[in-house]
């Protein structure tokens, strides 16, 4: 049941806000567990902003953990003989020649961040180029049919932000509103070091990205004061990766700074082409519209809504049938899951319409899924490093917080125009008593996969399985993953427990 605004919408409190830090022009200071961030001027002053204010969450955050990423993921098995020295330096390699196709304003903004941070200017590169070196590294695995280790790949390659949008009729206002989850690697790094980024450039139009310290672009999820808001999919498993293009997050940022209309924005689309598989989701509040650019570094595919739309709904699966054909179908689990989000996000959306206002476009975020499943047809998941509400046409906007998934904690409210909290929007709560004990088994599950992957502790993920499976015994997807973890343990009583019980 969808919930109005005036029942769903709590006042906001915040206690004494301590104060700003600042630097140059820019300043920061801290909003329920959020840094709330300006950087003004150029864009190497920008960064040296970002980077003098938030050194110590630069050094904690996602950037850092990005280097050595694929490494972790796809192991030293995935490309043959490459052992994971090999494997690190390959990614390396990649990365560095993404960052040679990266325009000077990018380089600019990320040599200020490290001269800001005191942070060597090529870690930085090497982090900041890992989305690219990824897909790329993704499409070589595609092609050579050698998937890689199962534990990490089950826990790991569900990624898939999801998008709901709503206009007009849709809508109890009317007002535009576009809710995303982006989900992606990071999951210990993200939340943690959570950033809300108000841009004022020297060139270009004020604009805002939710991101995290150390990520300056606003190029994978923001909104600019000409009421244009943007959000990114990943398409993973397609072999079309193409080293010599545009890396992402970069054009984003343009759009972000440069475009007043959708017409602006597909003109800056069309004029670059990508290392990897994209797809950009642009609305327009004044023109009540969504233009959904798919494309590979072969194909551009864009769609504007049409007339008679009022809601559409993403995942990261290609809408363009020629595109589509060329996503390979290495896990089927995958593909499953992000046919039942794009399904399910689109289902909320239907169910909704005439009263989606900000508390229902977040709930669709924090969706659990329909079936009995945890996993299967969830929104709300491991990887939702963050959580969005726009309203561009008043530049209000909600923020999730908490850690993974971000969806299911408190939505902070801010404001563009203010460049700051504005509690008087109200918080947006997700998830009441009757959802705590569920909450606290998935928590549990996440748990897992940080212990796994992050800190390489096997036996903390196993304790962390058991207590998924002691709070949900329900969830055969909790016994399954207790039981290959047992398998990799060498716990042949364990693992076939846990098998049987799935």
């Amino acid at each position: 049941m969808m919930m109005s605004e005036s029942s769903a919408v709590r006042p906001s409190t915040s206690a004494s806000r301590p104060a700003r830090r600042t630097s140059g022009e820019g300043w920061v200071h801290e909003v329920r567990g959020l840094r709330v961030m300006r950087v003004k001027g150029s864009f190497y002053e920008m960064g040296r902003q970002h980077g003098a204010l938030l050194a110590d969450e630069i050094r904690r955050g996602p950037i850092p953990y990005y280097r050595h990423f694929c490494e972790k993921l796809f192991g030293g098995g995935a490309l043959g003989k490459l052992g994971p020295v090999a494997f690190s330096g390959l990614q390396r390699t990649v990365g560095r020649k993404v960052a040679k196709t990266m325009p000077s304003y990018a380089l600019e903004t990320m040599r200020g961040v490290a001269d800001g941070a005191d942070i060597p200017f090529q870690d930085l590169l090497d982090g900041g180029t890992m989305p690219d070196a990824m897909v790329w590294l993704a499409s070589r695995i595609i092609q050579l049919r050698a998937p890689g280790p199962a534990v990490a790949h089950r826990l790991s390659l569900g990624i898939g932000c999801t998008s709901a949008i709503a206009w007009g009729d849709a809508t109890k206002d009317g007002k535009l509103l576009h809710a995303r989850n982006f989900d992606y690697h990071g999951v210990s790094a993200w939340p943690s070091t959570a950033t809300i980024l108000f841009h004022e450039p020297d060139e270009g139009m004020k604009y805002v990205s939710v991101t995290a310290a150390g990520v300056p672009m606003g190029g994978v999820t923001a909104m600019n004061e000409a009421g244009l808001t943007l959000t990114v999919h990943q398409h993973m498993f397609t072999a079309e990766a193409k080293l010599g293009g545009l890396p992402i997050a970069v054009l984003g940022d343009e759009i972000m700074r440069k475009a007043r209309t959708l017409a602006d924005a597909e003109r800056i689309l069309e004029s670059h082409t990508h290392i990897g598989c994209w797809t950009y989701l642009i609305t327009s509040a004044k023109e009540k519209a969504v233009l959904c650019w798919e494309e590979s570094p072969r194909r551009k595919a864009p769609r504007l809504s049409g007339k008679r739309e009022s809601t559409f709904g993403y995942a990261n699966i290609y809408l363009d049938r020629e595109l589509g054909d060329t996503e390979a179908n290495l896990y089927g689990a995958y593909w499953r899951h992000n046919h039942a989000r794009y399904v399910r996000v689109n289902e909320r959306l239907a169910d909704g319409k005439g009263a989606l206002d900000p508390a229902a476009m977040a709930e669709i975020l924090g969706d659990t899924g329909g079936g009995a499943c945890r996993v299967a047809e969830s929104i709300a998941m491991v990887l939702t490093v963050g959580s969005v509400v726009f309203r561009p046409e008043d530049g209000a906007f909600w923020v999730g917080t908490g850690e993974t998934p971000t969806s299911r904690g408190t939505f902070v409210p801010f404001h563009l125009g203010r460049q700051d909290h504005a509690p008087e929007l109200g918080d947006i709560p997700v998830g009441d008593d009757a959802t705590r004990s569920a909450d606290q088994a998935f928590g549990a599950f996440r748990d897992a996969y940080v212990a796994y992957m992050d800190a390489s502790d096997l036996g903390a993920a196993r304790d962390a399985m058991a207590r998924a499976t002691d709070l949900a015994p329900e969830q055969s997807v909790y016994h399954a993953t207790a039981g290959l973890l047992a398998l990799q343990a060498g716990d042949a009583r364990a693992a076939e427990r846990s098998l049987s019980r799935a």
